[in-house]
């Protein structure tokens, strides 16, 4: 009895072979029985690339810190009648914050100017008497010693006009420093003493920060200190700050590694004049340190090896085309690498990681018929 086998020919379609049929006919068969359609790739599967702008970067993290800050100092010694400022408020340049009370000052101001107008008067009748024994001197009637006395005598008390108008500036601007004014536009800090309270001159009144630009002290590895430069943009943002995104510009760079951690130190300037960030706020971000204008750019799984190198298979007239490559910079945040060779915009690319597929591959994408 003759036997039959059954041979499939792609789903759901079979041939009869009996095994009694000429082994010829049946290799003409088997080619037949295994030819199947073109592979249909899920438009997920690939991408028309496009030229895009990128920047590369580096990721950077660290502590705000207003750049300016000052710690107001007692400039007198005395009792502080006034403070007039809270923590976290805002002041002016030229605004008072403190006074201290002025009675001793005024009066030790008094009492030197009014020692320097008697000396002042005694310098007159001293110039009087000088001029009148000159006058004596030149008729023979008063004797030299008594000319150089009268000269002595002027300029000591010259000298002691001049000491004695020190001494009125000194209480002049001690009284000026009874009241304590801001330096510039910023926020309280820090308010250490209290109205009434005797202190002494440098004692530490208030401590002030301006709040308009604020410097982060971001921290990069020294394998990546290299592509760092002044001027360079950076984007931040803050915790605290409303997942706001704060521009910036590298404003320096520390000379040294720190020693526990091995990174550099890059300092960051950002404008601040709404004051949304404080000091010590921790903020984390990107500096780019390379604008990518105009280039192609694919995921990593689009790019293969082969003995030949790196390609990718290009989707062209129906059937997978092998693109010999070369990849350039990695763009970490974006999850792709970019292309400088073998590829141009409009492409269509295979970027899910198909490792079956191969080149000469008949291929359809989903939606779009043919390739």
């Amino acid at each position: 009895m003759t036997g039959l086998l059954v041979v499939g020919l792609g789903a759901g379609a079979y041939v009869a072979l009996d095994r009694g049929t000429d082994r010829s006919d049946a290799a003409v068969l088997a080619p037949a029985a295994r030819e199947t359609g073109p592979i249909e790739l899920a438009a997920f599967e690939v991408e028309t690339l496009a030229a895009r702008d990128f920047a590369r970067t580096v990721a950077v993290s660290g502590p705000a810190r207003p750049i300016r800050r000052a710690v107001v100092t007692a400039e007198v010694s005395g009792r502080l009648s006034q403070v007039t400022v809270e923590v976290g408020q805002a002041v002016k340049s030229g605004e008072v914050l403190a006074r201290f009370d002025e009675t001793l000052l005024r009066s030790a101001l008094a009492a030197r100017e009014a020692t320097l107008e008697a000396r002042r008067s005694e310098i007159k009748l001293a110039e009087w008497t000088l001029e009148r024994r000159q006058q004596l001197g030149t008729r023979g009637i008063t004797s030299d010693a008594d000319l150089l006395s009268a000269q002595s005598q002027l300029l000591n008390l010259q000298a002691q006009a001049r000491a004695l108008e020190a001494e009125v500036a000194d209480a002049r601007k001690a009284l000026d420093d009874a009241v304590v004014t801001a330096p510039f536009d910023s926020v309280v800090a820090a308010r250490p003493v209290e109205p009434g309270q005797t202190v002494a001159v440098n004692t530490e009144l208030l401590q002030l920060v301006d709040l308009s630009t604020i410097e982060v002290a971001a921290s990069v590895p020294t394998s990546r200190i290299g592509e760092i430069a002044v001027g360079q943009t950076a984007r931040l943002r803050f915790e605290g700050a409303d997942d706001r995104l704060f521009e910036g510009r590298v404003s320096r760079i520390a000379p040294e590694a720190e020693a526990s951690s091995r990174a550099i130190t890059v300092f960051v300037t950002i404008p601040n004049p709404d004051g949304a960030i404080r000091g010590g706020m921790f903020a984390v971000g990107e500096i780019a340190v390379e604008a990518m204008d105009k280039v192609v750019a694919v995921p990593p799984a689009a790019i293969r090896q082969d003995e030949a190198g790196a390609f990718v298979l290009a989707a062209e007239g129906g059937k997978l085309e092998r693109r010999a490559v070369e990849a350039g910079a990695t763009l970490p945040r974006e999850g792709l690498v970019v292309v400088t060779t073998g590829v141009s915009p409009g492409d269509t690319v295979v970027v899910a990681p198909l490792p079956d597929l191969k080149a000469d591959t008949a291929v359809t994408i989903e939606g779009d018929g043919p390739a």
